[in-house]
C-alpha cells in the first residue's frame, strides 16, 4: 500500500506533467474550468468551494502562477491537488508510468 508520502510524490508529479500541457496548449484551460462546472452541477459540496474558487482564479491567470502555486510543495498545494480538475490531461498509460516512478523514489 502506498504511503502518503508516495501519494504526495506522485500528485506532485502528475501536476507537474498536467502543468506543461497547459503552458503548451493554452485552450485546456477552459476544458478544466468546464470540469469545475461539471463538479458543481453534479452537488459537490459547499465545504469545498474556496477550493474550486481558487483554482477557477488559477485556471483564469497566468499559468506561470498556476504552476508555482500548485506544484510548490506546501501543504496549500497538496490541498489543491486533491481536488484537481486536470485529471484529463494525462493518459492511464501516463497516471501508470508517473506512479510507477513516484513509488520508486
Amino acid at each position: 500500500m502506498p504511503s502518503q508520502q508516495d501519494i504526495e510524490r506522485f500528485t506532485l508529479a502528475f501536476h507537474r506533467e498536467a502543468v506543461a500541457r497547459l503552458h503548451a496548449h493554452d485552450e485546456l484551460r477552459e476544458q478544466a474550468l468546464r470540469v469545475i462546472d461539471r463538479w458543481e452541477a453534479g452537488g459537490m459540496s459547499a465545504s469545498s468551494r474556496a477550493y474550486r474558487d481558487e483554482w477557477r482564479s488559477l485556471l483564469r491567470g497566468s499559468v506561470a502562477q498556476l504552476e508555482r502555486v500548485v506544484c510548490s510543495e506546501s501543504e496549500h498545494a497538496a490541498t489543491l491537488r486533491s481536488m484537481s480538475p486536470l485529471g484529463f490531461l494525462l493518459t492511464p498509460e501516463e497516471r501508470l508510468r508517473i506512479r510507477r516512478e513516484a513509488m520508486a523514489a
